[in-house]
């Protein structure tokens, strides 16, 4: 059996516990392991203190990066799960966050998904044997966006206009995807490392995840789809409430440009240029 590793970054997520851990801890199996990174959310969030409570961590010397390190552990019946906690002494926003959560991860496939993501009790399962192919870098989960009534998970990319643009697949069956979600999303580690991890150009947000994909296509690896795996997303996480719609969307606008200037080829780069005086206006 290939055990996993659950990583979910989090910033000021600790309502979201009650409502979502119960799940993640459901779907997982003897010998995986929960890594929950809190992203400098303070004192007032009480994650530690929470976790204190349903996990007993204990805080243990490390020296990896600047942030404390908690462990504990979860029993129930024939299941014993790792839990760890990092705590960032500084914000880093999801993609660096999430880096820590690989870097610490003791298994070679890891579920990446967000605190406010449900996942289905048999999602670990349909997600696994895809990695049998040592070809498949990462395997998205079909998503219930449960605010608007859609579902979601399979992508795609253009470019068209100077820009590489995106939008959700109509098919949502088994096969290839543009790139696999960071809210919830199978990785193989070792590709992950290879890559890079998520880069960090795009900070604080947005694009990280199409691109860290686009990077594993390249040098050849897979991307898939699996409908079978299923999450509840509830979209209650806090970009919204810290950055603002306004703000949300120039990051989006921005790290757009930044993706395409950085893959894009000699003509696509050329084509960038001439259209930027259209994306100007229609953007205002």
């Amino acid at each position: 059996m290939k055990n996993v590793s659950i990583v979910i970054p989090s910033y000021k997520g600790v309502h979201l516990y009650e409502k979502n851990l119960p799940a993640v801890l459901n779907c997982m199996r003897n010998g995986d392991e929960l890594i929950v990174v809190d992203d400098a959310s303070g004192p007032e969030d009480n994650t530690i203190s929470w976790f204190e409570k349903k996990f007993a961590i204990k805080k243990i010397i490390f020296k990896k990066f600047a942030a404390d390190f908690y462990l504990g552990e979860y029993k129930k019946e024939n299941i014993r799960l790792r839990i760890v906690l990092l705590v960032n002494q500084t914000n880093q926003r999801f993609g660096a966050s999430s880096n820590r959560g690989f870097a610490v991860a003791k298994n070679e496939l890891v579920f990446l998904i967000n605190n406010d993501v449900a996942p289905y009790k048999d999602s670990l399962t349909h997600l696994i044997p895809h990695f049998d192919n040592k070809k498949v870098f990462a395997v998205g989960c079909l998503e219930h966006e449960t605010h608007i009534n859609e579902i979601g998970g399979r992508n795609k990319l253009w470019f068209e206009r100077g820009m590489f643009l995106h939008s959700r697949y109509k098919d949502m069956s088994l096969g290839e995807t543009a790139w696999a979600s960071g809210g919830s999303a199978m990785f193989r580690k070792s590709i992950f490392e290879e890559i890079g991890g998520f880069d960090k150009l795009y900070y604080p947000a947005y694009w990280e995840d199409i691109d860290l994909s686009f990077q594993a296509k390249k040098k050849g690896y897979l991307v898939l789809f699996e409908p079978k795996a299923q999450v509840d997303h509830n979209h209650e996480t806090t970009n919204k409430s810290v950055f603002g719609e306004k703000k949300m969307r120039d990051m989006s606008w921005n790290n757009a440009k930044k993706f395409t200037w950085k893959n894009g080829t000699f003509w696509q780069k050329i084509s960038f240029l001439l259209w930027q005086p259209y994306w100007f206006i229609k953007m205002r």
